[in-house]
């Protein structure tokens, strides 16, 4: 059972109310390394395989995207500075060139039947403005109860203010909630927190963790 949290804290008949969601990587298939290897490829560069190997400076850059504090524009205007490279002209938002998610339909099923068990399901997501309206438009958040953007709260995984505002805006406590994600730092910033974190890899194992807490 992967929880970050304490796992001897973590039994059987927890008072879990609220359950916390990643976006891309568990209830959509996406990858984001993939897509930033095919900008560079647009951009000339056929050597690295994503913006962070290209220049580790440029994570800061998508994170502040990531979190509306810069535009698209200023977000490759800060790339240009950092490495050199003239991103060239595209008609809309270059971000979302690439960006073609597919929904995780058996995540969407289970995801369902936590619902239907009584418990409350929401997003806890980073993405960009680009990519959330391409989610938005095509109903990928509709099992959701709530969505907690990056993008609209201003805040991002893994800073402690992105989960402190979905405790805050919940009125749950940290021990009440249950927060699936596929990535470990996020995870672990969760678990500080006192969050129930749990790092998604496979739907079996999945399943079975949530069976063994009686969430299903």
């Amino acid at each position: 059972m992967k929880l970050f949290a304490m796992v001897t804290s973590v039994s059987m008949n927890n008072n879990f109310a609220l359950i916390m969601v990643d976006m891309g990587g568990v209830l959509v298939r996406h990858d984001d390394t993939s897509m930033e290897k095919l900008l560079l490829k647009d951009f000339g560069i056929e050597s690295y395989g994503s913006f962070a190997e290209l220049n580790p400076k440029l994570a800061d850059v998508l994170q502040q995207h990531s979190k509306n504090a810069i535009s698209e524009e200023q977000m490759w205007q800060q790339f240009t500075q950092k490495t050199g490279i003239v991103v060239p002209p595209y008609k809309g938002s270059l971000w979302a060139k690439y960006f073609h998610p597919d929904l995780d339909m058996g995540m969407h099923e289970l995801l369902s039947e936590l619902k239907q068990s009584g418990l409350r399901v929401v997003c806890a997501t980073n993405t960009e403005p680009a990519h959330y309206e391409h989610h938005k438009a095509r109903g990928h958040y509709a099992v959701f109860d709530a969505v907690y953007a990056s993008c609209e709260i201003g805040k991002a995984k893994p800073e402690p203010g992105f989960f402190i505002h979905i405790l805050e805006s919940e009125q749950v406590d940290a021990q009440e909630v249950f927060f699936l994600d596929d990535n470990t730092t996020n995870c672990e910033a969760a678990a500080r927190l006192g969050i129930h974190a749990y790092h998604y890899t496979d739907m079996a194992d999945l399943r079975w963790t949530l069976c063994y807490l009686e969430l299903l």
